[in-house]
């Protein structure tokens, strides 16, 4: 790894072009979450108007949903959150 960023370190026009290319990668990739934030948008207005329509409850079933994604999220940060400290403390040499 060291000897791959010397080599783009010493080549600049090499650097540029692979930090042009990283920033393609970087939006492509963005835009097909937002693709797919938007198709879970729209996923969600249809399930509120099918339970509009079948006279079900609408605020507690997106209560429970928010819920749902509010623990998830809380979930996947703090995974996150100890694998970042793990590697703090690698690079520390404590372990």
């Amino acid at each position: 790894m060291e000897k791959a960023v010397a080599y783009l370190v010493g080549h600049p026009v090499i650097f540029i072009i692979a930090v042009i290319v990283s920033i393609m990668i970087l939006f492509s990739f963005l835009r097909r979450v937002m693709r797919l934030f938007f198709v879970l948008a729209a996923i969600l207005v249809l399930y509120a108007a099918y339970l509009q329509l079948t006279g079900g409850h609408t605020f507690a079933a997106f209560q429970h949903i928010s819920l749902l994604f509010s623990n998830a999220f809380h979930f996947v940060t703090g995974i996150f959150g100890y694998l970042f400290d793990l590697v703090k403390v690698q690079k520390k040499g404590i372990l």
